[in-house]
């Protein structure tokens, strides 16, 4: 998921859940041998770490001492900072810091600026915009203490199961979720699970008609027309060394029905589909070592294409102003004649 500044509150966690949170954050920035120290006495502060600078000609150890203030109605005053300034006096670490959930007053940030040139070891002060800024770039952790719309708790559940259990998404699922959801907060990611979860069951879904009569392939529309309108990667990039070397394990759409196109004509049965999913095997001709699982997804809408790839990270291309003559831009190898075919198989469903 995406967010912003806006999606943190920290009103909304309690101070030991404040105190976890510069921890996890202290984690990310690779910080080393940290120690939480919950409770009260503290020794002047929350957490202590190592930080280490290594160079080609010296490898260097600093203390680092973290003190966590939640403060959500006012700002820090001088004497929440007083006791945590002596203690640095007195253990002397290389770093005192002080994050703060919201600024502080006045008169701490004069007295910080006269006191700061004495000390012989630095002091800096994360206060609330910068540490939310610094924050959004680790969206596991505004998911884990601030996220609390259902959807967004829904759609991670759900790619927790797909990952742990093999649990695809229902239909009714991914309908629920689309038409809550606020698009603009999913990544790529998101935005691949989704798709690739929903074309991939599509047969599926498509038979769910024969008992409940309620499949409706454009629920998916909303997140292509924000696709349409904020996409503009126009090569799949992350597809390139497997372009030689892969084979499709597995699909449904338009290039496995353009198959029956060369079977007997008066038992010619075809489905249009304006879409194309594969399962892919990478590396197939390489040792066994070297083999890796792809997922590829084709969807044409409106007057654009899009081409979808994960192996790792889901990547996303664009083709604009797509026609029948663009079917062979698609950064598949399906063969010379592809654009013959595609004429021949739209003819089948024209009025």
């Amino acid at each position: 998921m995406k967010y912003t500044t806006d999606d943190i509150d920290f009103k909304n966690i309690s101070p030991r859940e404040f105190e976890n949170l510069c921890y996890d954050l202290l984690i990310r920035y690779d910080y080393q041998n940290l120690i939480w120290r919950e409770g009260g006495a503290d020794n002047g502060r929350d957490i202590e770490a190592s930080f280490f600078f290594n160079t080609m000609l010296r490898n260097t150890e600093t203390k680092w001492f973290f003190e966590c203030k939640l403060y959500n109605s006012a700002g820090v005053p001088p004497k929440e900072l007083t006791s945590k300034i002596a203690w640095a006096d007195a253990e002397q670490p290389d770093y005192l810091v002080f994050f703060v959930s919201s600024y502080l007053t006045n008169a701490a940030r004069t007295w910080i600026e006269k006191i700061i040139l004495q000390k012989l070891y630095n002091i800096v002060i994360i206060e609330g915009e910068e540490l939310k800024n610094r924050l959004i770039n680790y969206s596991k952790l505004v998911e884990r203490y601030f996220s609390l719309d259902r959807y967004d708790k829904l759609l991670k559940d759900i790619k927790d199961y797909k990952v742990k259990f093999k649990i695809d998404p229902s239909y009714d699922f991914l309908r629920e979720v689309i038409d809550h959801i606020d698009i603009i907060k999913l990544d790529n990611n998101d935005i691949g699970f989704i798709l690739f979860s929903f074309y991939r069951q599509y047969h599926h879904f498509d038979d769910r008609n024969n008992y409940y009569g309620d499949f409706d392939e454009t629920i998916i529309n909303p997140i292509l027309e924000y696709l349409e309108l904020t996409v503009t990667n126009e090569k799949l990039k992350s597809f390139e060394k497997y372009k030689d070397d892969y084979n499709e394990l597995g699909g449904t759409g338009i290039f496995d029905e353009m198959e029956f196109l060369d079977g007997p004509t008066d038992i010619l049965e075809l489905t249009k589909y304006d879409f194309q999913y594969y399962e892919l095997h990478l590396n197939h001709n390489k040792d066994q070592k070297e083999w890796k699982i792809g997922l590829y997804l084709l969807i044409i809408f409106k007057n654009v294409a899009f081409e979808f790839f994960e192996d790792k990270e889901t990547e996303i291309r664009i083709i604009k102003d797509f026609e029948i003559s663009k079917i062979s831009d698609v950064t598949l190898n399906i063969g010379g004649n592809v654009i013959e075919k595609y004429k021949k198989y739209l003819e089948n469903f024209s009025a």
